[in-house]
């Protein structure tokens, strides 16, 4: 009795219950020696028992598989591989917790002494030996990336562990059996011991101690719990699930135990993500919120996010500061237009504490996301078939290609529908958005920068355009232009332009990515002579457009001045790396990445200070390089004292941009004079504020030449000589 109590004991410790070990040391390795036997049969029902007789089984050292060269024993393909290893324990009640380390492609189940204690991808009770694993799963330790943990329960400890003669044994299956190209298995267990004597073996090098699946903390961050009730989440389909989410307040402690208050409800989850998805452990969460039967899909609003159905957990694995992304954003919404509002949670699954997420509003149509009409599939004529679109340039099966190159390769464009979804686009719509995209894109490739009697920026919408490039530049984000790029197209009767935006996905940004110059302060991402050539050609023949450029030099400087001064940047970041405190020891014990390469560092650093300041460091020199490529953009004729004032672009098409910065409100007033003095042009824009003001003045259609723009700030006058086209 007395070992089954000391069994049960734990301690409260940097934020979890934990076993009171004293030390840990490996009672199997991955490359012992295992019998196994190739799952081209079923092997005998006994088989995971301990006294099953394995003589005839084949023996040798693991891991035991073939491709990927990750393996010690080399096999022919099958569709399932059986392995055992017997092991010894001199003292169970010396042992306080048992931890399995698995890196395997593409599912496994594991027995102790003939009782299943895990299993990932495969369903079957136990599975036959041709049973196909649910999906794709990739081995990671080859790539430098760590196994997974998982960690007997208690009961399992107490019951299933035997003092003496032990054997652990696994059943691992292929996706796609026996043609698949290949089949991992490296497998550890380990001990964590209540004394300090010495019996096994040393760990291996990058050992690492998960968070106990039970264990109880309190943080800051909002809490988000999910539950399907044991079930697997897949890449898809999603499955149905409960989400509750524990949040008292900003600045207010939130208990792991607590009532979730915040929300509670249905929901469907399955994964998401690109090369993240295979390539990463923690993966990211697609989520619908559902009514009360779990049938239909219902907004709601938790969080202070606005109401909706369509929910990210962005999951950040490489990025070690954990918040490339947020940061982004916050950038991104700070120069205008609608971008993802983010909110850090701490995320426990099934009862297994998974980290630090971030909770993250898709993409899609929708009053509080990106604000335009909704496009029904009735919808086939006049101003109604004209907007309501959001397309994105991606990796995804095309919905479209365009009729041009990427920047410096022979591969057409694809585009594919975000909103609506592809599968609710008709015919006529289909035909009108593509017919849309091309018209602009033959005006912008065009020697004079027109189509069809219009220029290009008659098509699209340049503010926007700048902004996106500022963005995705500042971060010198890898996949900018060519991967998750999204825009969108209003109807004629509400502006009718194409519009970039909004920015996604920004985990290889700020230096994070030892490929395509992606850690180089130097260098414009839109004509990067590496990844940029499977760029569109846009940005790149905007960037040679005077006008544009103009445009470009004048908002970044009126930028330079708030929302992307080195201060302002530097101080969000502080905040968010205070906010994430405790938390940051939390998700590192549960992912211990910190101080191991994962695809696709640049820098590896031991600590989270280092990795934040990295980022910080490269946010200055890029921020530099962008000041001396990019200069100023006005020059005025006489300058009001103690205000900052700027008319762009220059030359200008169809309107006029004023930035201007002042302490003092003022009324504001702009009129447009010809060379001979003649008055064209005015317009009152009202009261301007304390500080940064940002103006956009639609003019009426002008001849070419030179005008001259004045600008009243109260009783006060500046003068621009502006050229037009």
């Amino acid at each position: 009795m007395l070992k089954s109590k000391i069994i049960f004991l734990f301690v409260f410790f940097f934020g979890y219950l934990i076993g009171q070990e004293n030390h840990w040391e490996t009672l199997v390795f991955n490359s012992d020696i295992w019998h196994y036997y190739p799952g081209n049969s079923e092997p005998p029902s006994n088989w995971k028992e301990l006294l099953f007789n394995d003589d005839d089984w084949e023996a040798n050292t693991g891991g035991i598989g073939y491709g990927d060269e990750d393996d010690d024993t080399i096999i022919d393909p099958v569709n399932s591989l059986y392995m055992r290893r017997e092991f010894n324990v001199v003292d169970k009640s010396d042992i306080a917790r048992l931890v399995l380390h698995a890196d395997y492609d593409d599912a496994f189940v594991a027995y102790l002494n003939g009782v299943e204690i895990s299993r990932y991808n495969v369903e079957g009770n136990p599975p036959s030996h041709n049973t196909g694993a649910n999906e794709n799963h990739e081995a990671g330790m080859y790539r430098g990336i760590l196994p997974e943990a998982f960690e007997l329960d208690a009961q399992q400890l107490e019951t299933v562990l035997q003092e003496g003669q032990n054997v652990l044994c696994f059943q691992a299956h292929n996706f796609e059996g026996i043609n698949s190209s290949d089949l991992s298995t490296n497998f550890f267990l380990s001990a964590g011991i209540f004394s300090d004597n010495y019996r096994y073996r040393e760990l291996p090098d990058w050992f690492f101690i998960p968070p106990s699946p039970t264990g109880e903390f309190s943080t800051t961050l909002p809490i988000l719990k999910i539950d399907t009730d044991g079930v697997s989440i897949e890449d898809e389909p999603k499955i149905p699930g409960t989400m509750g989410i524990i949040w008292n307040g900003e600045n207010s402690q939130n208990a792991s135990t607590g009532e979730q208050n915040e929300f509670f409800g249905n929901i469907s989850i399955e994964k998401r993500g690109q090369s993240s998805l295979w390539v990463f452990p923690k993966n990211g969460y697609a989520i619908e919120t559902k009514d009360e039967t779990g049938e239909e899909d219902m907004d709601v609003s938790f969080l202070d996010f606005p109401e909706e159905e369509d929910w990210i957990l962005h999951g950040p694995y490489s990025d070690k500061t954990l918040m490339r992304n947020v940061l982004a954003m916050h950038l991104a919404n700070s120069l205008g237009g609608y971008h993802s509002r983010t909110r850090f949670v701490e995320l426990i699954v099934n009862d297994s504490y998974e980290g630090v997420y971030v909770m993250m509003e898709r993409i899609k149509q929708d009053d509080n996301r990106v604000d335009i009409a909704d496009l029904n599939p009735d919808e086939i004529s006049g101003d109604d078939l004209t907007g309501g679109y959001v397309f994105k340039i991606d990796k995804d099966e095309a919905d479209w290609f365009s009729n041009f190159d990427m920047l410096n390769v022979d591969f057409k464009l694809a585009f594919q529908f975000v909103s609506p979804k592809a599968s609710k686009v008709v015919t006529e719509q289909r035909d009108y958005i593509r017919s849309y995209v091309d018209t602009f894109e033959r005006a912008l490739n065009s020697p004079t920068l027109h189509f069809n009697g219009k220029r290009y920026d008659e098509y699209a919408d340049l503010n926007s355009f700048v902004d996106h490039l500022i963005v995705k530049e500042l971060s010198k984000d890898v996949d900018a232009y060519r991967i998750s790029s999204y825009y969108y197209k209003r109807k004629d009767s509400n502006g009718g332009k194409v519009y970039a935006g909004p920015v996604w996905d920004f985990n290889l940004g700020f230096a994070n990515a030892d490929y395509c110059d992606g850690a180089d302060a130097r260098g414009w991402q839109f004509e990067s002579p590496i990844c940029g050539e499977t760029n569109p050609f846009w940005f790149k023949a905007m960037y040679e457009d005077l006008v544009f450029r103009n445009l470009l030099k004048c908002r970044w400087n009126a930028y330079r001045q708030g929302p992307l001064a080195l201060d302002s940047i530097y101080a969000f970041i502080d905040e968010q790396a205070a906010l994430l405190q405790p938390a940051i020891n939390r998700n590192f014990n549960r992912w211990p990445v910190l101080g191991q390469y994962i695809w696709p560092n640049s820098q590896v650093f031991s600590n989270y200070e280092d990795e934040v300041q990295y980022m910080k460091d490269f946010i200055s020199d890029r921020i530099d390089w962008m000041d001396q490529q990019l200069g100023s953009c006005t020059v005025s004729t006489n300058e009001i004292p103690g205000v900052q004032l700027d008319v762009f672009p220059n030359p200008f098409a169809d309107r006029i941009n004023i930035n201007l910065f002042h302490y003092e409100k003022a009324s504001l007033r702009v009129e447009l004079f010809n060379p001979v003095g003649q008055w064209v042009f005015s317009q009152d824009l009202g009261e301007t504020n304390i500080g940064t003001n940002v103006f956009i003045v639609d003019v009426p259609a002008l001849s070419s030449g030179v005008y001259f723009c004045k600008v009243h700030l109260g009783v006060q006058i500046q003068t621009f000589k502006l050229q037009h086209f």
